[in-house]
């Protein structure tokens, strides 16, 4: 015979019914949520992530899983974006361009004296600095790879061309007009180049290097040699 206790207790074990049709609830999973794929900022965050992890462990350490876990996408979103590594790696390499030479035009606004587009040149270098480091970076660790991509090869490539074009030009104008002494347009635009680059690597050298003070030092050698007139 059951008691009115026996049976409150009974009636507290029993689970209560689920309607028909009712969702079922997702189980919450603890730890970074997954971003949506759909987005259409997913492609370039992976590529910023790539870059980052490029940079700081180099191309043949990183693996797919590694940027998978980095933004929170499935690896398999990232083959559907970039088909593999080496593509991934090439846009991380374009990215990092496109950043250095977007910062460059907008800095370039206005400017008209081809003193102040070789300045302004300068001066992207040391805004940019942590972009242009990853590129460079990434591109040594790069070249020590046996097997070569020539499209990688090429979006490397891209910068220093485009650097040299941009030197070329305000070097080439500032001659015409007067401003600069006459000088081999070609040479100093690679030494500018080659310059920045040592600047760069010995950056990553020495700890104890400023790069910025460096970059100003090229900046008054460059006032010297090509004898700005006022």
């Amino acid at each position: 015979m059951k008691t009115e206790g026996s049976s409150s207790v009974a009636a507290r074990k029993r689970k209560p019914r689920k309607a028909k049709g009712a969702p079922k609830r997702r189980p919450v999973r603890a730890g970074r949520p997954r971003l949506n794929g759909d987005s259409p900022d997913a492609e370039m965050i992976i590529c910023a992530a790539a870059l980052d992890l490029f940079a700081e462990r180099g191309f043949s350490s990183v693996t797919t899983k590694d940027i998978a876990v980095a933004t929170g996408f499935n690896p398999a979103l990232i083959y559907y974006y970039f088909g593999s590594k080496e593509d991934l790696f090439r846009r991380a390499v374009t990215l990092a361009v496109e950043r250095a030479f977007e910062q460059f035009r907008v800095a370039r606004e206005g400017l008209e004296h081809p003193r102040d587009i070789i300045y302004g040149w300068l001066d992207t270098h040391v805004k940019e600095f942590e972009t242009i480091s990853k590129l460079i970076k990434i591109g040594i660790d790069y070249a020590k790879t046996s097997k070569r991509n020539v499209r990688i090869d090429d979006a490397i490539r891209r910068f220093y061309v485009d650097e040299r074009d941009v030197l070329k030009a305000a070097l080439a104008a500032g001659v015409t007009r007067g401003d600069f002494r006459d000088l081999d347009v070609e040479e100093t635009a690679s030494f500018i180049s080659t310059y920045l680059d040592g600047v760069f690597a010995r950056a990553m050298i020495l700890k104890d290097f400023d790069p910025v003070h460096a970059i100003g030092d090229l900046r008054s050698f460059l006032n010297t040699q090509l004898k700005w007139k006022k």
